[in-house]
């Protein structure tokens, strides 16, 4: 009887199945070519009834036999309207091309392509759609301007700064707390001395856009809290075939002299040839060490290496770049392939004077202190950049894709500074020379293989496989000072001899370092297609995942220094100190017993082997109610980080640590129109030291006369994070959105300085820490605003974000205010960009970027906090196409406004030039580009 009931409801389910009828079709943009149009709305007026396209633009709905009107809508393009009848049993085909414009194209159009997603129109879009709290930048809005990499390209986004030209800061907190995916993978830390990534080292032409998550979700990675970064390189389904040729003017620089050490033959490659490296038969560390300063093995040491400590000048021709990139399409049979590869190779020159100088205490009651220094460096900068790329996209079918990405970047960047001046703390009114000759090249590889499969209608699975090598080469950074009495400006300058091997005396400091990461991650997607008897529900989705990502390191140093034993004679010593520089080292001059010896004062610590192996899971749940969009989700990290140094010759120094955090997460989205919504979102995230910070490596920096140095009892900081945005899309490519937020630190990796004669930066945990702000982004059209031709070709973007931040050190005893802000946090920041483009190919663009005063570094009871002082930025473009040539000229940094640092002598964070001291300040010039690109 069971089974008889079962099979009748069965029958009659069949049977009303059966009575309706189905409407299916395509959406494509007319304004792109008629490709696919993703996610658009199609409803059957005056019903509850509709579902969207999918990432085709493909639709199907079914319905009850009858005379009905369908309604195709989409942000920012016109609602377009078909009235269709609709018969038992049949399909009904309805395909429509939408556009924004006021013409609406009503004929049948199939198509099949890959949609843009580099536009800004389709960045605005994936905003719209995005789970989380999200910012972004699109390769046509990068190509608008003059920003020739990332770095200089994501200060464009709101609540964003960059520091030293590279390193990026979101909402205030510094660059540790943020986290980069490169196409969906973890990207590698590319500096020695920190935790971050270098973004000049990614060109724009390399991307197709970056999106910085401000809010975390359980199916992003959970060490972050300032945003996730995820840059997208480049994309292509069209053929093309495109040469680039730059020029670059830089005022102070371009066709005049640059002071520069002997260089090694492959220099304009982007690497040293070994000319600067330690030789293969020079003894290891302890073998030096333990032989005495009269041995062989010492002489013969000291005379291997090459005499390379004298300047020579050399001619600064313009900056150049060149070019050449391809795409090609290629089909395999039913595999269609398409193949983006580019290469470019660039040479830039920098030349300023830098004003530099140091106090010690403070100005408490209104005078100016002092003086312990007065230099000015003169600094010289050569950089070779060797960019490769080469991505390709594997498409089996419209469900299966696997996209296979490579980027290679060889650096090379040769860094010499003269620094002139006085020293008054240690010799009074005699002047010194000092001097710093150092080269640097990095070798990266950045590589995803990526899976996309679309298992049928409601199971989607997506995967990456990620590798990553980073090499870093510093050889012979060598630094040395000398001196001339003051009462005889005549005599000459006089080698400085230590009594022992240090970092900034007759120095030579060799740094190798090599890293690999390796990494694997995967989504599975469940569909739950709703229905109830009145409406068709917008579908749930379930998401389960996980990551394993493993990072070797592997860093060696050496250092040695010049000496001058007590056992050779007083003349002897006064001859060889007062040599010239291209004489005073040279082989002659060192000798067992009547001349220079070298010392090596390399510590055991000084080079390390860490390992970090992470592994993740979570689970996420999407759940449309009404006009709620709800997303929770959780995800488990386990993070095992080893690193393993010599305490000294024979004492071998384990650090591990293994952290569990359980990082629960909440977005939660309100459609309050189809144009605007509100986001409420909360996440806890974490952060994690790096294999640097945990080393007791020392490392002296020439450019801030300080030590930096390592903290091994550093641990894992946990955020809480609060997030508010409403949301306003008024018309295609347009937005205005306004947004809060606010985080909470649990023992946040805040910097430490040591008191003592020279500034020693380290790092600790402190207790507590907070930090809110809002933030303002308005990106608007003017067409058909003014009723003026030329007026209504312009646009604008306009964003800016105003962040308060508190550090609370707690109750040890730190040498430094128990409460401040956020080391690199500022205040605020503005971006504005006005833009103009006609119908011939002529645009011009302004971008004006403005910072307030933030803390460069963090001082003590001897040493001032240095301040960061606020500076305005303006660029501008002018681009104009020709048929198969465009040409872009621009001018960056046009105000050529210094870069100022000052010693906050009466510890108010505020800049008073009248009290506090000027200890840093330099203009970089303005630089002049003209590129030319042709298309074949």
């Amino acid at each position: 009887m069971k089974q008889f009931f079962f099979l009748v409801i069965l029958s009659f389910s069949c049977f009303v199945q059966a009575q309706k009828g189905t409407i299916s079709g395509v959406l494509t943009d007319k304004d792109m070519n008629n490709e696919p149009l993703p996610f658009a709305n199609v409803q059957i007026k005056g019903t509850t009834i509709g579902t969207t396209t999918d990432e085709n633009g493909k639709y199907n709905l079914q319905v009850e036999p009858g005379n009905y009107v369908v309604v195709f809508s989409f942000l920012g393009y016109q609602t377009v309207e078909n009235p269709v009848t609709v018969k038992a049993n049949q399909m009904v085909t309805i395909n429509k091309s939408m556009t924004s414009g006021d013409g609406v194209m009503l004929a049948d159009v199939v198509v099949a392509t890959t949609r843009r997603k580099n536009t800004e129109a389709a960045l605005v879009m994936e905003m719209k759609e995005a789970k989380q709290v999200v910012s972004a930048i699109s390769a046509e809005q990068m190509s608008k301007g003059t920003d020739g990499n990332a770095a200089q390209a994501i200060q464009r986004v709101p609540g964003i700064t960059v520091v030293d030209g590279k390193y990026v800061i979101v909402r205030g907190l510094s660059e540790r707390y943020n986290n980069v995916l490169i196409n969906q993978s973890i990207a590698p830390s590319t500096e020695v001395n920190k935790r971050t990534f270098s973004f000049d080292l990614v060109p724009t032409n390399a991307l197709d856009k970056m999106v910085i998550y401000k809010t975390g979700s359980a199916d992003k990675p959970g060490d972050f809290a300032g945003g996730i970064i995820a840059l997208t390189t480049s994309e292509n389904n069209t053929e093309f075939t495109r040469v680039d040729v730059g020029f670059g003017y830089r005022t102070n620089t371009t066709f005049k002299k640059q002071f520069h050490s002997e260089k090694s033959d492959t220099d304009f490659l982007g690497f040293d040839n070994n000319y600067r490296n330690l030789p293969s038969s020079f003894p290891s560390t302890y073998v030096l060490q333990d032989s005495p300063r009269t041995s062989a093995i010492r002489l013969d040491a000291a005379q291997s290496l090459p005499n390379n400590f004298s300047p020579s000048s050399q001619d600064v021709f313009l900056n150049s770049s060149v070019g050449f990139s391809f795409g090609r399409k290629i089909n395999a049979g039913k595999i269609k392939i398409f193949t983006t590869n580019g290469f470019n190779y660039s040479t830039s020159y920098k030349t300023y004077n830098r004003g530099f100088s140091e106090v010690t205490g403070y100005n408490l009651n209104g005078e100016k202190l002092p003086l312990k220094s007065d230099y000015n460096d003169a600094v010289n900068q050569e950089d070779v950049r060797i960019s490769v790329l080469s991505n390709w996209i594997f498409t089996f079918n419209e469900n299966h894709k696997i996209k296979f990405k490579n980027l290679f970047n060889q650096i090379g960047e040769n860094d010499s500074n003269l620094r002139e001046g006085f020293n008054f703390l240690q010799r009074n009114e005699d002047k010194f020379k000092n001097y710093m000759f150092g080269y640097k090249s990095r070798s990266i590889y950045i590589g995803q293989l990526n899976g996309d499969h679309k298992l049928n209608d409601t199971n989607l699975l997506d995967w990456v496989v990620g590798y990553n090598y980073l090499q870093e080469n510093e050889p012979d950074l060598r630094r040395f000072r000398t001196v001339q009495p003051a009462d005889d400006t005549t005599a000459p300058f006089s080698m400085i001899a230590p009594p022992s091997s240090n970092l900034f005396d007759t120095s030579r400091f060799y740094g190798n370092l090599k890293e690999f990461s390796a990494n694997q991650g995967l989504n599975y997607t469940v569909i739950f297609n709703r229905q109830t008897e009145e409406e068709e529900l917008a579908p749930a989705k379930l998401k389960l995942g996980y990551l394993v990502d493993y990072r070797y390191r592997l860093f060696k140093s050496r250092y040695i220094s010049y000496l001058l034993p007590g056992y050779v004679p007083q003349d002897r010593q006064d001859e060889l100190i007062n040599l010239p520089l291209d004489e005073i080292f040279n082989p002659l001059n060192i000798s067992q017993n009547n001349g220079w010896v070298i010392e090596e004062g390399t510590k055991p610590s000084d080079s390390y082997k860490a390992d970090n192996f992470l592994t993740a899971g979570y689970a996420m749940f999407e759940l449309p109610v009404h006009k709620f969009d709800i997303t929770a989700g959780v995800r488990v990290e386990n993070n095992q980080q080893r690193l393993r140094y010599f305490d000294n010759r024979y004492d071998y120094f384990k650090n591990n640590n293994s952290i569990f955090s359980f990082l629960p997460s909440l977005n939660v989205g309100y459609n309050i129109t189809e144009k605007s919504l509100l986001r409420v979102a909360y996440s806890r995230t974490v952060n994690r030291p790096e294999f640097r910070e945990l080393s007791e490596n020392l490392f002296y920096d020439f450019k801030l006369n300080a030590n930096i140095l390592g903290n091994p009892s550093l641990t894992t900081a946990t955020i809480d994070n609060f997030d508010l945005r409403y949301e306003f899309y008024p018309t295609k490519g347009e937005t205005i959105s306004l947004g809060a937020f606010y985080k909470n630190f649990d023992k946040p990796i805040e910097n430490k300085i040591f008191t003592a004669e020279q500034r020693t930066f380290s790092l600790i945990n402190a207790d507590k820490a907070f930090n809110y702000g809002v933030e303002l982004e308005i990106k608007k059209s003017f067409k058909d605003f003014f009723n003026n031709i030329y007026l209504d070709r312009l646009s604008t973007n306009i964003n800016f974000a105003y962040v308060v931040s508190e550090v609370d050190l707690g109750a040890g005893d730190f040498a430094q205010d128990k409460t401040r802000a956020l080391q690199g946090q500022s205040p605020y920041v503005l971006n504005f960009a006005l833009g103009y483009e006609d119908e011939k190919g002529l645009s011009v663009n302004a971008i004006f970027n403005k910072f307030g005063t933030r803390i460069y570094a963090v001082g003590d009871l001897n040493f001032p906090t240095i301040l960061e002082q606020s500076r305005d930025q303006l660029d501008l473009a002018i681009a104009k196409k020709f048929k198969t040539i465009t040409v872009k000229w621009s001018a960056q940094n046009l105000l050529n406004a210094a870069f100022n640092l000052y010693d906050d002598t009466d510890k108010n964070y505020k800049i008073d030039s009248s009290k506090d001291i000027k200890t840093s300040s330099y203009r970089e010039g303005i630089l002049f580009n003209l590129n030319l690109t042709y298309n074949f």
